[in-house]
């Protein structure tokens, strides 16, 4: 996928709807690139070519693949994880999402002394494991694999949900609104909620090309987390918002 059809699949995942002249004049190039680009994407499964313009497939609810992720909004990412520091100390069980946003908090924690780790992302477990702190502890979800995403979906047998309570779980979504917190998949969605009541602390890490982005399955409420991390000063009435919930807010 190359970087057009990702800055595409990016403004849809905001917009829902957009017309081929929008996405053109957005994207500074010309309407023939534009559609080469969709040609390409509609043949993915990923998006729906319509009468004038385009949208993605099953209305935006698709949960994207990890590496697709990872390649959006890398600056962003790390700018936040940067106010993650402050909550992670020794002697800590944490819950990391299979977010690519939540990886970025890898480079954290393999510095502090006598963590345990529980996360539902292959790839964090496996970064983590080939570290060199080995006062580390890690631990995997059981459940099914959801292909392309790297993320184990929850089992109803897994002893994980019963066997550990967190000091500190750190999340990221697909979106948010005034209304809430939201997923694209139903089975992410359930399992963070099933993780947020074994926490002490919730930590939500959204940046700001997610803020009034809703999708099928809400997540949580906002009172629902202890603080909210973005990379940038978000728009005056998400500030009062996290205020009146009594939600703490913080970015660089």
């Amino acid at each position: 996928m190359d970087i057009r059809e990702k800055e595409i699949l990016t403004i849809l995942a905001k917009k829902k709807f957009m017309r081929t002249t929008e996405l053109a004049e957005h994207l500074h190039c010309s309407i023939s690139s534009v559609r080469r680009a969709l040609i390409t994407l509609e043949q993915q499964k990923v998006v729906i070519r319509v009468r004038g313009g385009v949208m993605l497939t099953k209305e935006s609810n698709i949960e994207f693949s990890h590496t697709y992720r990872e390649g959006t909004n890398p600056d962003k990412k790390k700018q936040m994880v940067t106010l993650v520091k402050d909550f992670i100390g020794p002697n800590m069980c944490l819950f990391l999402d299979s977010s690519s946003t939540i990886q970025q908090v890898i480079d954290v924690i393999i510095t502090v002394p006598n963590l345990v780790v529980i996360t539902n992302s292959l790839k964090t477990a496996l970064f983590l494991s080939e570290s060199n702190n080995e006062s580390l502890k890690v631990f995997i979800t059981g459940g099914e694999i959801k292909l392309n995403t790297t993320s184990v979906l929850p089992s109803a047998q897994d002893p994980v949900y019963e066997s550990f309570r967190f000091d500190l779980a750190l999340f990221s979504c697909r979106g948010i609104d005034s209304d809430g917190v939201y997923e694209a998949s139903f089975s992410q969605a359930n399992l963070k909620k099933e993780m947020m009541k074994r926490a002490k602390q919730n930590i939500l890490l959204v940046d700001d090309s997610k803020f009034d982005s809703t999708h099928f399955f809400k997540i949580s409420n906002y009172h629902d987390y202890d603080a909210i991390i973005t990379n940038q000063a978000p728009e005056p009435h998400y500030q009062e918002l996290f205020e009146t919930k009594k939600v703490e807010l913080l970015y660089p």
